[in-house]
């Protein structure tokens, strides 16, 4: 009899020891600043564009890259926007007594700025361009052409000759309430172009400017 009270008790002790019926998992992470920059197709920006044969003419229009290029900024806090340009006139010859196109010819800025998708922070009071760089209002149309020659006034209209070294093209809010790189309602649209009036510049076969474009949170 003492022998099968200890296995009974033992039996009892057994089903006791498995009978836990919670736990738990701990799960960590962490969000960091995010901030991106991609084109009308959500991938990384890179454009070429062309502004032409520029033949002088009479007239005080300027050539512009049409529609411009559209880039898509997305972040979860405020942010700088920030360009820097390096210009390169390749194909020059002898100047002949003239003068050669230079950056300070050539007008650069942000023409249209959109901020309307659903998902998109409507707190938009620390937006702010930098106003040389600002041609949404006033825009490279508008500017006085005098005597056929150059519109552009240095410290007052942003063009390729500020962006020498990096320079500040705006601020922003946060952009985006939530969503991410594939979401096409949560980014803000910033449309760039540049422009310039035909003269008789010095004959080059070949000029270029590369814009490089840099986004950063604070």
């Amino acid at each position: 009899m003492k022998i099968t009270r200890l296995l009974t008790l033992s039996g009892l002790a057994a089903v006791a020891a498995f009978a836990q019926t919670n736990g738990s998992i701990t799960v960590i992470g962490s969000i960091p600043d995010s901030i991106s920059m991609t084109n009308s197709s959500n991938n990384a920006l890179t454009a070429t564009t062309s502004l032409g044969a520029l033949v002088a003419a009479n007239s005080s229009t300027l050539a512009t890259l049409g529609s411009g290029v559209d880039v898509r900024i997305r972040s979860n806090k405020q942010f700088k926007l920030s360009a820097v340009a390096v210009f390169t006139n390749s194909g020059a010859g002898l100047d002949d007594g003239g003068t050669p196109i230079t950056p300070a010819d050539i007008g650069f800025g942000i023409t249209a700025k959109d901020v309307t998708g659903a998902n998109v922070v409507t707190s938009r009071g620390l937006d702010a361009i930098t106003g040389k760089f600002d041609y949404t209002t006033n825009t490279f149309g508008s500017l006085t052409v005098t005597n056929g020659k150059t519109p552009f006034v240095a410290g007052t209209n942003g063009t390729l000759s500020d962006l020498n070294t990096s320079a500040q093209l705006m601020t922003g809010n946060r952009v985006s309430k939530l969503g991410n790189i594939q979401s096409d309602d949560n980014f803000m649209k910033l449309s760039f172009n540049v422009a310039t009036l035909p003269q008789y510049f010095s004959p080059t076969t070949a000029f270029s400017a590369v814009i490089t474009l840099t986004p950063v949170t604070f």
